[in-house]
């Protein structure tokens, strides 16, 4: 069971507690203030009970624990999206100081209504919100929440997965996140080492889009404010940009000119850059060049990259077709 979901079912457990007279109750005989306000300590015997104390906290009094988060960098706006196990605090007069607490049961969107289980609160709206009879599931609006403390849960991954992100996305024409490839990726992590986020690399940033890669990236997200499912390791348009100065733009390919084009023995760069393609995909089978001319050499090493796509016999001639050639990506001269 991961931290998260320990901590949900300790809270769980709890649904349907009753106070005893002047706030007597069984979270303040453990915590050592029994007869007094005790949502806050509920939540910490929660933790306790789940061994989640050293992420969550051990507090009595809200805006403690409200400041504890903050110094760890995880604190969450109000209206941010809310993960489960998030620790919601709430202010019902509005103000920046927290009056109640309790823990999010359910994923919400931005802004969205929240579902939780709160201690020394009441069963409805009709009593007291923060210093109610018991503990109870409460289904609840953002009107007065102040934010949430963010807990790094043992076993899982920004309270999610267990493992970095193996998400992939394309920014600018180009390929970020675990498996891509490629000039661009280099100097992405080059760039997260001169900003001092390169602490996970074992030798140094590559071509290849590792873990290592996802991790400090996640890092610099951090840096920037993102939390949760924002801070997952896999670039965005803006942070990219915070990171680089820009996101790239893809290249401008060459369309194909037809298949008769090439039965012309054509003499032009887009050979030339056709070749160099041809080469950069391992299927290059030239003595020497590639260069502007058509060649036999040109024929064959188009047939290799036809073949290393899947075409056999008649489709596999070495003349190009529109289908390899869009594959191909030459790009335009």
């Amino acid at each position: 069971m991961s931290g998260v979901d320990a901590m949900l079912s300790a809270a769980a457990a709890d649904v349907g507690y009753k106070e005893g007279p002047s706030n007597k109750t069984k979270h303040g005989a453990w915590y050592g203030l029994d007869y007094n306000p005790w949502c806050d300590m509920a939540v910490s015997y929660w933790a306790h009970k789940s061994g989640n104390a050293a992420v969550v906290g051990r507090f009595a009094y809200c805006p403690s624990h409200v400041n504890w988060f903050r110094a760890r960098g995880q604190w969450v706006s109000k209206n941010a999206p809310a993960k489960r196990g998030d620790i919601v605090f709430y202010s019902w007069d509005g103000g920046p100081v927290a009056d109640h607490v309790g823990i999010v049961t359910e994923d919400a969107p931005a802004g969205g209504t929240l579902r939780t289980i709160e201690g020394n609160t009441s069963a409805g709206n009709a009593g007291s919100q923060g210093n109610g009879d018991g503990c109870y599931r409460r289904t609840r609006s953002r009107a007065s929440v102040l934010g949430f403390g963010r807990p790094a849960y043992p076993g899982s991954w920004n309270g999610g997965s267990s493992s970095p992100s193996r998400a992939r996305v394309t920014i600018g024409g180009l390929s970020y996140g675990y498996g891509a490839k490629g000039a661009h990726v280099t100097r992405v992590g080059q760039a997260l080492v001169k900003r001092g986020f390169g602490k996970h690399y074992a030798e140094g940033p590559g071509p290849l889009w590792s873990d290592a890669d996802t991790l400090n990236y996640r890092d610099f997200q951090r840096s920037l404010g993102y939390r949760g499912a924002d801070a997952d390791g896999v670039p965005g348009p803006t942070s990219l940009t915070r990171l680089l100065g820009s996101t790239g733009k893809p290249a401008a390919l060459a369309p194909f000119p037809g298949a008769a084009w090439f039965k012309k023995n054509p003499r032009s760069p887009l050979v030339t850059a056709m070749g160099r393609r041809l080469v950069a995909e391992g299927c290059g089978r030239y003595v020497s060049g590639p260069g502007p001319q058509w060649t036999d050499a040109d024929r064959k090493s188009y047939a290799a990259w036809q073949r290393k796509r899947g075409f056999s016999g008649a489709d596999a001639d070495g003349w190009p077709g529109k289908t390899t050639w869009d594959a191909l990506k030459v790009p335009a001269v």
